[in-house]
């Protein structure tokens, strides 16, 4: 399955990244607009809406239209937190296309932060299959922008 990998170190302290990306309001604000998503809804392993925390079997309900194309119908797609590992000094959780219900044949992505002296590497991989068997020869690039906006963005909005 193709892979890609992107990783960056953010100038902010550990905790503060981890706390960003724990929580709805991280996840809103690292979605690009200009790629037509944004978040619907989420909801917590015990049906709790808006959880503070991702959790393992955390559901993410995006709304996507791909680059805001009035003339492409919206979709629906869910992705759910299957793992997650937190500690004094790192943490990581992935995030899984829930079935079809998504642009994606399989989507996992893990999501990696670490400490390191005062600052925190963030590491993203995302493993993917397309509907069409395989890759298309865009996908790769569009993740790499993806990634980076994520990381660029991170970094504006920690960092300021």
């Amino acid at each position: 399955m193709p892979t890609y990998q992107h990783t960056s170190v953010v100038p902010v302290d550990f905790a503060t990244v981890w706390e960003f990306y724990d929580a709805i309001e991280g996840l809103e604000s690292l979605t690009p607009e200009r790629l037509g998503g944004r978040v619907s809804r989420v909801v917590g392993p015990d049906g709790t809406v808006a959880p503070d925390e991702f959790r393992v079997g955390t559901e993410v309900h995006l709304t996507i239209q791909p680059f805001n194309c009035g003339f492409l119908p919206e979709r629906e797609w869910v992705v759910a937190i299957t793992a997650r590992e937190v500690s004094d000094d790192r943490a990581a959780f992935v995030d899984e296309q829930v079935g079809d219900r998504g642009p994606f044949e399989t989507w996992r992505h893990t999501h990696q932060f670490v400490a390191l002296d005062g600052e925190t590497v963030l590491h993203d991989r995302i493993t993917y299959r397309v509907p069409t068997a395989g890759d298309l020869p865009v996908m790769t690039p569009f993740l790499a922008g993806f990634l980076r906006y994520r990381h660029r963005r991170t970094r504006a909005l920690l960092a300021e």
